[in-house]
């Protein structure tokens, strides 16, 4: 679970191959912007992303297995 900085908007994905992404599923690529982004961050990390419409900075909140 991330939060926007910037919108203070929520949201839950799950960091899945390619073959498995589906944004409205909540299920992001490990090879999409946002799922690079986030690999290796901990909870209470800033993670800035580079996504095709711009800079965007998280803060993660929550990890699950």
């Amino acid at each position: 679970t991330i939060t926007n900085k910037a919108t203070q908007k929520s949201v839950t994905y799950q960091i899945v191959s390619e073959k498995e992404a589906d944004l409205k599923m909540q299920k992001i690529s490990v090879t999409s912007p946002i799922g690079k982004g986030l690999l290796g961050k901990k909870v209470g990390e800033v993670a800035e992303i580079v996504a095709p419409n711009g800079k965007v900075v998280f803060t993660i909140d929550k990890i699950s297995v």
